[in-house]
């Protein structure tokens, strides 16, 4: 017989049906160990190490009353120091018996498993009335001992008592196991069942001894993107800490990362030299030990693309993954992402060929879909002051294989009615950048004030990194107004501005947490194609929080100013107005300004107005909003007059959209009532 030294451990349960775990004894770990025979040889020593003990317990426990006392012994497979003749690509010794559900390392069951323990623990116990109750161990290690326990569905009230005790037998070694993925060697467990309320309880007592904390950590980089930036950020950021308690997942995360990483970059033949956990339970520490060899990186072979929408050099202008190039999935990710964002097609299909790799290149396949070349949307409002308000738009997708786009829209209202054009056209990095031609008529009727204006404007438009939309643009405007009792004012601008925009939320149509900013500038010189001077800026905002409470808070607001030398002879559409929906609720649309000498609403150089909602949910996707408004539009800073108005309205988040119905007053008349309906996100 071979003289092995292994170190052991022996448990000692006493198990009795009807015990309550709480009134157990404390339980006492006899971690004395034989001496370490130095004789051994290296071969000897592995042998050892690799020696399985079937820790099953007896069936033979007597399933109600008696005691019997089970020894187990459990072989220390992990060495102190790693011996040079094991085989290294072994991973830690105890593994959940259970098959791994991933295809590669086998320790990836415990990945799963801790991962997961909250989330298993809840379906197993929806899974079937006999619950499990955890004594003497924190809530991580409570988790993780049920999520390892044998799945309890079959389990019921009126189960036997001989059947739960042939479940406490197969839960044993599970024990074990859920004690060192999260670091506990020396963990002791008593599993007893008793009835409670008409039903089975299982008590688990936990001693869990002293933690295996982190001695040290040797972790290498080999081969080609070992001095990647990519990679030497994550061997910059270890899977512990030293003194850390040395829970599994952590380690196998830092294994994903690595493998992640190279899948991700096209590190196809990256694999570990070594991957160890060295534990020394005499000295409650333990090492990880990871030697990764990344291989060479693939490249992007041929690259084939399928669409009947774009001619070849527009199409190209469009591609972001090229022959040669390295290979990157976030990389085709975002191809992906561009040309459906493009409008031109509905479905993007991007295939890499692993397996037909040569050389290390891997064809891509680009299969797309062409989108319907014509969309209608349509959108409509109602207010007490602009009564029904319809928008109607007819986007062309693609006028042509150059990829040019059309869109026509229309607006019909009572106080105000346009129909205009936008026609785009892509530029060299279609996702960012565009350059268009717009035009268009509108008329404007607030009663004591009306116009009518032609415009048109040549713009370059650039997304940057940041995601801010950006616009340089040129316009010219002809436009007439007439205000009640006096004569038709006509002026002619070439205006010469820039605008940007952001808007960022977390989700576009039902927005709970976001913002939008947009700011404009622009202005005329007397005499380069225009008949008056002027400078105009223009600052909106807006902001949506939704609380822990599900109360959402919305707060917007507008500031503008002008300078020109008489606000009477410029153009209605380039003065600010206050009122109306989207304003200040509770006055008219476009009501508050300045006022003439015959107590005529002419607009005001200035603009001030700010506003906050308050959004309760009551009832699935019904809520009720309370808010105030305030401003005004004023043509000096010196003397103005803020107008305030409060209402009250409903919410309703409908498939198409969030439905608002409002209803508002002036806080000086409560008799003055206004009301409002739109369609649409909230930012």
């Amino acid at each position: 017989m071979k003289h092995w030294d292994v170190r052991y451990l022996v448990l000692t349960c006493l198990m009795s049906t009807g015990v309550n775990a709480a009134t157990l004894p404390p339980l006492e770990l006899d971690t004395t160990l034989p001496a370490l025979d130095t004789t051994l040889s290296a071969e000897e020593a592995l042998s050892s190490l690799d020696t399985e003990v079937d820790t099953t317990l007896p069936p033979t426990l007597a399933p109600l009353g008696g005691e019997e006392a089970v020894s187990t012994e459990l072989t220390d497979e992990v060495s102190s120091a790693p011996d040079p003749t094991a085989d290294s690509t072994d991973d830690f010794r105890r593994l959940p018996e259970e098959a791994p559900s991933l295809g590669e390392d086998p320790a990836n069951a415990y990945s799963a498993k801790t991962t997961k323990a909250n989330s298993k623990t809840k379906a197993k116990t929806e899974e079937s009335p006999v619950k499990v109750l955890v004594s003497g161990a924190d809530k991580a290690l409570s988790d993780n001992i049920i999520a390892f326990l044998p799945s309890r569905r079959r389990l019921n009230c009126a189960t036997s008592a001989e059947r739960i005790e042939r479940f406490i037998t197969a839960a044993q070694p599970k024990l074990q196991a859920s004690a060192e993925a999260m670091g506990y060697f020396d963990a002791q467990f008593k599993m007893v069942s008793a009835r409670r309320d008409g039903c089975w309880v299982l008590n688990v007592a936990v001693n869990p001894g002293q933690p295996i904390r982190v001695k040290g950590m040797d972790i290498k980089l080999e081969g080609a993107g070992a001095k990647t930036k990519d990679f030497a950020t994550i061997q910059q950021n270890p899977p512990y800490r030293m003194g850390d308690v040395m829970v599994h997942q952590p380690y196998e995360d830092y294994k994903d990362k690595l493998n992640q990483k190279a899948n991700q970059l096209g590190y196809f033949d990256a694999e570990y030299k070594t991957k160890q956990l060295q534990i020394d339970p005499d000295k409650h520490e333990g090492k990880v030990v990871l030697d990764y060899k990344t291989g060479e990186r693939y490249r992007y072979g041929q690259v084939d693309v399928k669409q009947d929408v774009l001619n070849q050099k527009v199409l190209n202008r469009h591609l972001r993954v090229r022959p040669g190039a390295y290979y990157d999935s976030e990389q085709l990710l975002k191809q992906q992402r561009l040309l459906e964002a493009s409008g031109y097609y509905k479905d993007v299909q991007i295939v890499p060929k692993h397996m037909e790799a040569k050389d290390k290149q891997i064809p891509v396949s680009i299969q797309a879909e062409r989108n319907k070349r014509y969309t209608y949307t349509g959108k409509v409002g109602y207010g007490a002051d602009t009564k029904a308000r319809l928008e109607a738009k007819m986007d062309t997708n693609w006028v042509n294989d150059k990829g040019h786009k059309l869109t026509v829209e229309g607006v019909a209202s009572k106080p105000e009615a346009s129909l205009g054009f936008n026609y785009k056209v892509p530029l060299w990095e279609p996702e960012f950048e565009f350059a268009a031609l717009s035009g268009g008529w509108e008329r404007s009727d607030t009663n004591q004030i009306k116009s009518s204006a032609l415009k048109s404007e040549f713009s370059y438009n650039r997304r940057n990194d940041s995601d801010w939309q950006q616009t340089a643009f040129v316009s010219t405007l002809y436009e007439t107004t007439q205000t009640e009792g006096s004569d038709k004012t006509t002026s002619q601008l070439a205006l010469l501005g820039a605008r940007m925009k952001k808007t960022e939320a977390d989700d576009l149509l039902y927005a709970t947490q976001g913002w939008q900013l947009a700011a404009e500038l622009q202005g005329a010189k007397k005499g380069l194609l225009s008949d008056q001077s002027l400078i105009q800026g223009k600052v909106s905002g807006k902001y949506l929080k939704t609380l822990e409470s599900k109360n959402k808070v919305i707060l917007q607001g507008a500031l503008g100013t002008t300078y020109t030398d008489d606000l009477t002879t410029t153009p209605k559409s380039l003065r600010f107005f206050a009122g109306g929906q989207n304003s200040v609720r509770g006055y008219d649309y476009q009501s508050l300004g300045t006022k003439d000498a015959n107590d005529v609403v002419i607009g005001g150089k200035h603009l001030l107005t700010g506003g906050v909602e308050f959004e309760k949910p009551v009832r699935d996707k019904f809520s009720l909003a309370a808010f105030v408004d305030a401003g005004n539009a004023f043509e000096d800073w010196s003397n103005y007059d803020i107008k305030w108005g409060v209402g009250l309205g409903a919410r309703y988040q409908s498939p198409i959209g969030p439905i608002r119905v409002d209803v508002a007053v002036p806080k000086d008349n409560f008799n003055d009532f206004h009301f409002y309906f739109s369609l649409g996100p909230d930012l």
